[in-house]
């Protein structure tokens, strides 16, 4: 388990290629399961590819780009 600690990479280079919902829903599930804070489960998630969408959630993700990459 050290080794998976130790080796994460956050990687923010995103391609054009569409993530099948097959594997979207593996990683959701995922990303729910992992600890939060006082493990209280606090998350929110927001699944969109429409391009206007990504616009405003760019706005309030303080203008970072990778949120319009994504």
């Amino acid at each position: 388990m050290l080794d998976i600690i130790n080796q994460h990479r956050t990687i923010r280079n995103y391609s054009e290629r569409p993530v099948s919902d097959e594997i979207l829903n593996e990683i959701l599930i995922a990303g729910t399961r992992a600890s939060t804070t006082g493990n209280m489960q606090l998350y929110s998630i927001v699944v969109t590819s429409d391009k206007h969408i990504k616009e405003q959630l760019w706005e309030m993700h303080f203008k970072q780009n990778m949120v319009i990459q994504a």
